[in-house]
């Protein structure tokens, strides 16, 4: 009678794990076909130990090259690199590209590295000569050639020299022509549009935190209220501002501590026919709130219906 119990009790324990691990991997998945930066993600699960070094290969490989079939490149370095920020600079401004760097550090093991964020390089201090890494490459256009050239560039500066740049690196943004908008009197939020080469965009609107402060449960209901607001119109885009920067990853700046109550969010909205503005900001409000979890309650693979 023990045995069986201890064997039942072993096999739900496997399942769990199991299930847990499925989850998980899916939760990666999904944030990274939505276009963050696999090493972002891997490194914020690491720092919360949902994640231990040694899934790491197994992840890469199953992502980057089963599942989303990029180009990669691995070699030992010729030469030692320390300059990095300058290649911070370069990647920040070649915004279409989105590389993930495989670093062996001969002390911390294996490291993953997006070459935007200078956070990841503060660990490395040092590239040296010999040392193997392999470089992964994906745009946001999807053309795995301008992948392969972005990942050439990297390698490029890595040997100190000038890299090629491809016009396909940089990624066009639209630009506000600036306008400040009139008081309204009876505090009802009115759309100000300028036309911008056939689209039109709204002014920055303003959203106060009003809980303790912007955690995981608020930046999952803020993903949510977009990702409803994109399906309802789907011409239309969501920008999200935060101190006068462009955040293109709500989860990379949003952490733990990083906004705080009576802090401020800034959103505009572009598209040809800009409608629901007022509904999104009402529910952007709520969803920096204590009332976020209401807009946490979804069926898995569907979006709430709030527009």
């Amino acid at each position: 009678m023990i045995s069986k119990i201890y064997f039942s009790t072993a096999k739900r324990e496997i399942y769990n794990k199991l299930l847990k691990y499925m989850v998980f991997t899916t939760n990666i998945v999904e944030r990274f076909e939505k276009g963050e930066n696999l090493a972002d993600i891997l490194n914020e699960f690491l720092a919360q130990g949902l994640l231990i070094k040694d899934q790491l290969p197994s992840i890469l490989r199953l992502i980057l090259v089963e599942r989303s079939k990029l180009p990669y490149i691995d070699t030992n370095l010729n030469n030692s690199f320390s300059d990095f920020s300058n290649m911070t600079k370069y990647f920040q401004k070649w915004n279409a590209l989105d590389l993930v760097v495989a670093y062996y550090h001969p002390t911390y093991g294996l490291l993953v590295i997006n070459p935007k964020n200078q956070s990841h390089w503060d660990k490395v201090h040092e590239l040296k000569k010999d040392e193997y890494l392999i470089v992964y490459g994906r745009t946001k256009i999807g053309n795995n050639q301008i992948a392969l050239k972005g990942i050439q560039a990297f390698f490029s500066l890595i040997e100190n020299k000038l890299p090629e740049e491809d016009p396909q690196f940089i990624l066009p943004e639209v630009q506000e022509i600036k306008k400040e908008p009139e008081p309204s009197k009876d505090k009802t939020i009115e759309t100000k549009k300028q036309d911008l080469s056939g689209m039109n965009i709204t002014p920055k609107y303003s959203v106060q935190v009003t809980n303790e402060l912007f955690h995981n449960g608020n930046v999952e209901a803020w993903k949510n209220i977009i990702e409803a607001y994109h399906t309802k119109y789907p011409e239309c885009k969501v920008i999200v501002y935060h101190e006068g920067e462009l955040i293109q990853d709500l989860n990379s700046l949003f952490k733990w501590g990083k906004v705080k109550h009576g802090g401020v969010i800034m959103f505009q909205v572009v598209g040809k026919d800009i409608k629901g503005v007022s509904r999104l900001q009402k529910y952007l409000y709520e969803g920096a709130s204590p009332r976020f979890e209401t807009f946490l309650k979804k069926d898995v693979n569907k979006v709430l219906n709030l527009f």
